[in-house]
């Protein structure tokens, strides 16, 4: 018969692996403030330091239910009540958020909890951890507490809540030379967007409400519903049994954001900006209200939807294990039945008629100032191939997003492409009259959409508004279209001012 043997991982060494988990810094800060939603808060303030010379110190403040002395222990313990029943408005999964997500950004995670003016604070110390190489969480005494960066805004209010505190930055050091402060001034930025995207629906109707510092997050709802042309589809509802055989309910939902030019700066921001606004379409999956994945069509063809498509899925978190989220809450796997019953919903909502996009093609190159995108060229006995520019503004802009290493697998496709040019049956279908144009309005749109993405990108080498737009207008197929210059120049002065 076999004999049981408690086996106890070692404190310094699985600590330190579990540092390594894959969270950035603003998905860390989000399943912090996932246990703050979970506590019934209904204000969470993130401290930065102001200063260069500040204590250098993450708070992130909640006004929740706090926690008792035991609580709070068992809060801290790794892989807590991981097992337990969950309220369905609960956004943890694991038992290891806090921990995981703290320490993979700090050596040194405080929490200090108040609860009926009660105040109770442990510590996790990576580097006492490996000095005692044991699971050793200290609990602090009362002097320790006061000296806690941030805690006064804690201990000075009315109310119950819990603070947590990131200090020692040490893949933060590494990362940015020794200049912290400078990194987590930059990253403050970027945690703003973030947190205003994934929680804006929580920020929308106003059931929570998230400060940066004295600056308070508005919603970026990336489906523009207030906009007037954004067309919104009924929602449904999928059906789906959980891993007890419970049946519970997918509901899903598609809009279809307005061309470009009905939105304002500020609908081009919410949307994801015009440098990312067609990568960002796709399914949006909501766990409990709180966006975890999205811009992405799960393998699905892109022929199978609008280009202007963006899905929204509501999963309650009794799915989690059927849709395989994992510890950071950035990606699931889809399971084939809903992608299946998906695919169909989504397609019938839409009413999807697939649209043929040809090239309209030009008889010759007529101007050498104007930069075509394809090159008419003089072969033997005076024929004539044609060949893609690859210095058009277009090309080289995708080539300015991806890494040096792969430009050469761009430039074989292109090759392949210019290659097989069906000249006979275009040809054919030309004599046929059986070629279909874009329609205008469509047509000019997306010109417009990729003519503000390469604008922004022409600005950031240096350029002015006005240089960055007489570049992208003297390139075709921007050059077909003269009142994009206008269109442009009003987006840049909305925007940037004059």
């Amino acid at each position: 018969m076999s004999k049981d043997r408690e086996n106890i991982p070692r404190a310094n060494m699985l600590m330190g692996s579990m540092r390594s988990m894959g969270y950035s810094f603003e998905s860390a800060v989000a399943d912090i403030i996932d246990n703050s939603i979970s506590a019934n808060c209904k204000n969470v303030i993130l401290y930065f330091p102001l200063r260069s010379y500040d204590t250098l110190a993450i708070g992130i403040l909640d006004d929740g239910k706090g926690m008792s002395s035991d609580e709070l222990f068992e809060a801290m313990r790794y892989g807590s009540d991981s097992e337990e029943e969950r309220q369905e408005t609960d956004l943890g999964r694991f038992g290891l958020g806090m921990k995981s997500a703290s320490m993979s950004q700090c050596r040194i995670l405080t929490v200090i909890s108040k609860q009926a003016n009660e105040v109770h604070a442990f510590r996790w110390d990576y580097n006492y951890i490996l000095e005692k190489k044991a699971w050793i969480l200290q609990e602090l005494n009362k002097d320790e507490v006061a000296s806690i960066p941030y805690v006064k805004n804690l201990l000075e209010s009315s109310q119950d809540g819990t603070l947590v505190v990131w200090q020692d930055f040490d893949v933060l050091e590494k990362s940015s030379d020794g200049q912290i402060f400078d990194a987590l001034t930059e990253l403050q930025n970027k945690t703003s967007d973030y947190l205003s995207l994934i929680y804006h629906r929580f920020l929308d109707d106003k059931s929570i409400k998230i400060k940066i510092n004295n600056h308070a997050l508005k919603p970026r709802d990336p489906f523009l519903e207030k906009n007037k042309k954004t067309t919104q589809k009924k929602e449904v509802s999928i059906s789906n049994r959980d891993s007890s055989n419970i049946e519970r309910q997918i509901k899903v939902k598609t809009f279809v954001l307005p061309f470009a030019t009905d939105m304002t700066a500020e609908d081009m921001k919410n949307a994801g900006g015009a440098e990312n606004f067609r990568s960002l379409q796709g399914f949006y999956i909501y766990r409990n209200k709180r966006l975890i994945i999205w811009g992405t069509w799960f393998g699905m063809r892109l022929g199978e939807l609008t280009k202007n498509a963006r899905i929204r899925v509501d999963i309650p978190n009794s799915l989690d294990d059927i849709w395989g989220i994992d510890i950071t809450k950035r990606t699931a796997t889809i399971p084939k039945n809903i992608l299946n019953q998906l695919r169909k919903t989504v397609k019938d909502a839409m009413d999807i008629a697939t649209r043929k996009q040809t090239h309209r093609g030009r008889k010759e190159n007529v101007d050498a100032n104007i930069s075509y995108i394809w090159n008419r060229m003089q072969g033997r006995n005076n024929n004539f191939y044609y060949e893609l520019n690859k210095e058009n503004p277009l090309f080289k802009n995708v080539k300015d997003h991806i890494p040096a290493d792969y430009h050469s697998y761009i430039d074989i496709m292109l090759d392949e492409i210019q290659l097989s040019i069906p000249i006979q049956q275009i040809y054919i279908d030309r004599c046929n009259e059986a070629i279909e144009i874009p329609e205008k309005d469509d047509r000019l749109d997306d010109l417009y959409q990729q003519g503000i993405t390469l604008v922004e990108s022409v600005m950031k080498f240096g350029k002015s508004k006005e240089e960055a737009i007489e570049y992208v207008m003297t390139s075709e197929p921007f050059c077909t279209k003269s009142e994009l210059k206008g269109m442009l120049n009003n987006y840049c002065i909305e925007k940037y001012g004059k």
